[in-house]
């Protein structure tokens, strides 16, 4: 992994910059691969889509900004959201409005893999509430209508949100040849069998 200078962002409500990590190179030697499709590689350190500012509390799109950079320093702050800041940047960026389909679905997903790290990613044990189990599932159903196609996937994304029945249906239908995917669809099995809505670290 190579650092570049920094990367400068501007608030777009109060005009108070910003300073983020910007990377030459990188790559995914040691990374982790889990089953909602969350890539941890730390020599690819994850540079947040969405950004909050540190002045105001608002959130904007880091892909929206002039790429404008540092004469000299580095950052190494990536600007990445907890689970229920990133309730906060999804509530706003929807009223505001999406400027095109991949935006929403960039920021739909940015959601989902923020509910399952604050839940069960960092291995602690915590009860979920009401409302947020009904934001994640009301997010996956969006996500499985407009970006999954791959049953297996979509299999997990509804095993994820809690509606077994229907991830038990789509791994009825599937017929896999592949190890890694028998791996994964045993796996998603064997999670049904107990209702178990955790995501999984996927081993290749």
């Amino acid at each position: 992994m190579q650092p570049g200078k920094s990367r400068i962002l501007v608030c777009p409500f109060c005009g108070k910059e910003k300073e983020i990590m910007s990377l030459i190179s990188g790559n995914t030697l040691g990374a982790e691969l889990w089953s909602d499709n969350k890539r941890i590689a730390p020599m690819l350190p994850e540079i947040s889509y969405v950004q909050k500012c540190p002045h105001c509390g608002k959130y904007y799109i880091t892909e929206r900004q002039e790429e404008k950079y540092s004469k000299n320093g580095y950052s190494f702050d990536k600007g990445l959201l907890t689970f229920p800041e990133m309730k906060e940047a999804f509530t706003q960026l929807s009223e505001e409005g999406f400027l095109n389909e991949q935006e929403e679905i960039n920021v739909r997903m940015m959601l989902h893999h923020a509910y399952n790290d604050y839940y069960y990613r960092t291995g602690k044990k915590k009860v979920v509430s009401e409302e947020d189990k009904a934001l994640f599932h009301d997010n996956g159903i969006w996500l499985i209508k407009n970006l999954i196609t791959d049953d297996v996937m979509k299999a997990e994304f509804y095993r994820e949100i809690g509606e077994t029945d229907t991830a038990r249906d789509i791994l009825d239908s599937v017929k896999v040849e592949n190890d890694f995917l028998k791996f994964i669809v045993a796996t998603i099995r064997d999670r049904l069998k107990t209702n178990n809505c955790e995501v999984f670290k996927i081993q290749r």
